[in-house]
């Protein structure tokens, strides 16, 4: 039987660390045996101030330590090490050197588009830039013998090991969710996210000011700080999950036609879906192809676009019920969780072929494969 060690760049806060390895780690251990997670201690408290700056740069140096001594002996004990996303939050990438020097297999899953720049680092310094550089993504590559990415962006974008590449999109448990139930009463857009991309929302400011001063919807942003804009501010919290999108009437994803929004999986979408909530997002990566293939919702390109979409499902409480059944339904058969754990299993073993690409093409298919680019 392997040993596996699943070691995640951040801890459960994230939804990279549930979505693309806690949520299978059940699974792989029915498959394969011995499965251990690892996820970093990556949030340490940040208080205003060069001196409260000071503090939470220096805590993240202790637990960039810490988490290289805890690695030294975790690659030990295992015959294989998948890595999701990286080994620490930021810091330098010589922690890689623990990944390099591993005699088991390494399989290597990205979610983001960690080559280019994040919404969070515009404008930043030079330090900054270093600090969440990808050196640990690109040592950890040149060491991997397997890839698993969540969209084909990535795949086309990022340098294939030896042993392929895997898309597997980003997946919830539509079990987990609770049904949103539309009433003529419901008048709330919802926007769920890390603060990095609230400036997302920036294009949608003159769409929500005309819709709340007409008294017709209000907009809530749910993350760790609220958004500038005309807006109610929900902390996200981990145990709200379950229960928080079924509060929506609509659920926006909007996003810029830029490097790193095209990689995304539009992971955001499918949460929306889950809980029953019809959708509009902007036509950018693979937003395009699940509102398509749903029917759980429009695409909207400019403020015009995103005005008439979000009002003619404000204003049809069964229209609403209608996609969001669709999307819900959707989702049921894309979030296939056996069948990515199958699949994370072939490639954590080695069993996938040289240049190989798996990824669902349909709702409800099997992974599918076809020869690398």
């Amino acid at each position: 039987m392997a040993r596996i060690a699943v070691v995640t760049q951040h801890g459960e806060w994230s939804a990279s660390t549930r979505y693309r390895a806690l949520q299978h780690i059940d699974r792989l251990a029915d498959r394969l045996g011995v499965v251990h997670a690892y996820p970093a201690d990556d949030r340490p408290t940040r208080r205003p101030g060069r001196i409260g700056q000071a503090l939470y740069f220096g805590e993240h140096g202790r637990r960039y330590i810490s988490r290289w001594h805890e690695l030294s002996e975790v690659r030990r004990e295992y015959d294989v090490l998948f890595v999701q996303r990286g080994l620490y939050a930021l810091g330098p990438g010589i922690i890689a050197r623990l990944v390099e020097n591993f005699d088991g297999r390494v399989v290597y899953d990205i979610d983001d588009a960690l080559y280019a720049e994040t919404p969070s680092m515009q404008g930043k310094g030079r330090a900054a830039r270093w600090l969440y550089g990808p050196q640990q993504m690109n040592r950890i590559l040149n060491r991997a013998d397997g890839l698993i990415v969540s969209t084909p962006t990535l795949a086309e974008h990022i340098p294939t090991p030896i042993g392929g590449v895997t898309i597997l999109p980003t997946v919830p448990d539509p079990s987990q969710y609770a049904v949103a139930e539309h009433t003529e009463a419901d008048r709330l857009i919802g926007w769920a996210g890390t603060s990095g991309g609230l400036r997302y929302l920036d294009p949608l400011r003159s769409v929500v000011a005309t819709l709340e001063r007409e008294g017709l919807a209000r907009l809530q942003v749910v993350s760790s700080q609220p958004w500038a804009g005309p807006s109610e501010f929900r902390e996200w919290r981990l145990s709200d999950e379950p229960t928080l999108f079924a509060s929506f009437a609509v659920g926006v994803m909007p996003l810029p036609d830029n490097e790193y929004a095209r990689a995304k999986a539009g992971f955001k979408l499918l949460q929306y879906m889950a809980a029953g909530v019809p959708v509009v997002a902007s036509p950018v990566g693979v937003n395009r192809d699940l509102v398509e293939r749903s029917g759980a919702g429009f695409l909207a390109d400019g403020a015009e676009e995103w005005e008439e979409a979000l009002r003619t499902l404000l204003a049809d409480p069964k229209l609403r019920e209608r996609l969001g059944s669709s999307g819900r339904a959707f989702v049921a058969t894309y979030a296939d969780l056996d069948n990515q754990a199958d699949t994370i299993v072939k490639v954590l073993m080695g069993r996938s072929g040289q240049r190989e690409m798996a990824t669902p093409m349909s709702p409800g298919s099997r992974a599918a494969s076809r020869d690398g680019h």
